[in-house]
């Protein structure tokens, strides 16, 4: 297995002190849903990028990040959604690449002119660089460092990089009128544009450790985050979306030749990711099946190298079916 950083500037050091919502908190969530019925009588849209031609414009290429884009499209499709899909690679017509005019394009036509509403279901997915930019940004949730995250496009010409921040990308998500919206990104920083301390990266805290919250004190944080959906005004609230994000606020993630860690098992939990066994494969579950499967066939294989990560999915009281199982 060969692999490459989705790595724009050097890595700061890697969180592994723990999340605020404790595993046992989502393992919980997925009893309850055990005995939910989900209404799938509703629209889904997608719209899904990647991008894997980067030198023209002066960046490393990325090896895997189309196929992600053109296999994440072609489940989609099998699940019954209406998908936009664009990706730059040397292949691709111009129209079809993932430029950041297309991007806004994309959204405003979602938003005014697909005949969504409040009952559909929309997904974003973007697979390719991630990176962070310079402090004194907009930056606002608790518990984060100041910077801002961003996800890598190219422009319409193909000569120069443009950053689509998190908070940009939260303006366009606001657009969109569905009530369920997820946000899927397979980039390195990605977990920063969670706007919510309520926050998973599947690492429970150490309880014990001097300095760390109590346990007591991480429950009531997090039951007070579900009743209150807090919005700090940047990055993306459970309130606007649901996020999964390959990756922490400070870490790397990783591509293999075929495609993006993250992405492979996301498109497993397509198929294996029902672990309740109602028939749908939610949030929660597909991001227990990617975490689950990153840390047993990523992190313990790759680790004594250095290469580990951890997958971040963003907390709230609500989950949402990504995928009816076969």
């Amino acid at each position: 297995m060969s692999m490459m950083h989705r790595l724009v500037r050097s890595s700061t050091p890697r969180r592994i002190a723990g999340a605020l919502l404790p595993a046992l908190i989502l393992a919980a969530s997925l009893a309850l849903l055990a005995s939910c019925t989900f209404d799938l009588d509703y629209d889904k849209y997608a719209i899904v990028y990647g991008v894997s031609d980067y030198s023209p414009a002066g960046y490393t290429d990325l090896s895997s990040t189309d196929d992600d884009a053109m296999d994440i499209n072609d489940l989609l499709i099998s699940q019954g959604f209406q998908v936009v899909l664009r990706v730059t690679t040397e292949d691709v017509t111009p129209i079809n690449e993932a430029h950041d005019t297309n991007l806004i394009g994309d959204f405003n036509y979602a938003a005014t002119s697909a005949n969504l509403d409040k009952d559909d279901l929309f997904i974003f997915y973007f697979s390719g660089h991630g990176t962070q930019l310079d402090p004194g940004s907009s930056e606002q949730t608790p518990g984060t460092d100041d910077m801002d995250e961003a996800i890598v496009l190219v422009n319409q010409a193909l000569d120069d990089i443009v950053y689509f921040t998190d908070d940009e990308l939260a303006n366009l998500v606001r657009t969109i009128p569905c009530a369920r919206k997820v946000v899927i990104l397979d980039a390195c920083y990605s977990g920063g544009v969670i706007s919510n301390s309520l926050e998973a990266d599947a690492i429970p805290p150490n309880y014990s450790e001097d300095g760390s919250n109590g346990l007591f004190e991480t429950l009531g944080n997090a039951i007070y985050l579900y009743s209150n959906f807090q919005d700090y005004g940047s990055d993306i609230p459970p309130s606007l979306a649901l996020v999964i994000a390959a990756s922490g606020e400070q870490d790397v993630a990783y591509e293999t030749d075929g495609n993006g860690v993250m992405t492979f098992y996301l498109l497993e939990s397509a198929s294996n990711g029902d672990l309740n066994r109602d028939g749908y494969v939610t949030v929660s579950e597909a991001y227990f099946y990617i975490y689950r499967n990153i840390d047993e066939h990523f992190n313990m294989v790759y680790g004594p190298s250095g290469y580990v990560f951890f997958p971040h999915v963003s907390g709230g009281p609500v989950d949402y079916v990504l995928f009816i199982s076969p």
